[in-house]
């Protein structure tokens, strides 16, 4: 009874949410001819928790995708801070109506995986280990810079009256709070 109702609760809610638990990164470092590059490698724990809709548009053959965007920011003393897109980390969750099983593919490893119910899909989809984020240079990394993390999830293709409607409504789509992680 009590996996009945965590199973419904992470996944029939009417109000869905993209939250990350954990976000942690680990300096590689090289050497390259007395010049020092740093690159990182990122981990995190994201949990998901659908909408109605978007629950209901998989089980009926709508492909949902995920993106994890890592962001490096420099903030500056004037008007805009100057910030480098680092990568973005593409997943992809659908549902096999005949097999009634959710399939998870990783768009940089080209990974594959199956599952007999939506919670372990997410559960899967929200673990994200060793993924190395484009080399920095030593020098970048000043005190106050920081590297963001924020995740969006929605379907992959939305027809033209639900794309105007999901404009103004988090149903169609959802949006994680952005993560930090300071640089020393």
């Amino acid at each position: 009874m009590l996996l009945l109702a965590t199973a419904l609760s992470s996944v029939g809610a009417a109000k869905g949410s993209i939250y990350i638990e954990l976000f942690k990164l680990q300096p590689v470092a090289k050497k390259i001819d007395s010049y020092k590059i740093q690159s990182y490698k990122a981990q995190l724990n994201i949990k998901y928790q659908l909408t109605n809709y978007l629950h209901q548009a998989l089980l009926n053959g709508v492909t949902l995708k995920s993106r994890v965007e890592f962001t490096y920011y420099r903030p500056d003393n004037w008007f805009w801070n100057k910030k480098d897109s680092l990568g973005s980390l593409k997943l992809q969750l659908k549902y096999h109506a005949l097999s009634r099983h959710y399939l998870l593919s990783r768009g940089d490893t080209n990974e594959h995986w199956n599952f007999g119910n939506l919670p372990a899909a997410l559960r899967k989809m929200g673990e994200v280990r060793n993924y190395r984020l484009t080399r920095l240079d030593k020098r970048s990394a000043n005190e106050g810079n920081y590297i963001s993390a924020i995740v969006s999830f929605e379907p992959e293709k939305i027809k033209l009256p639900v794309r105007i409607q999901s404009l103004m409504s988090s149903e169609y789509g959802l949006s994680s709070p952005e993560a930090r992680w300071k640089l020393q």
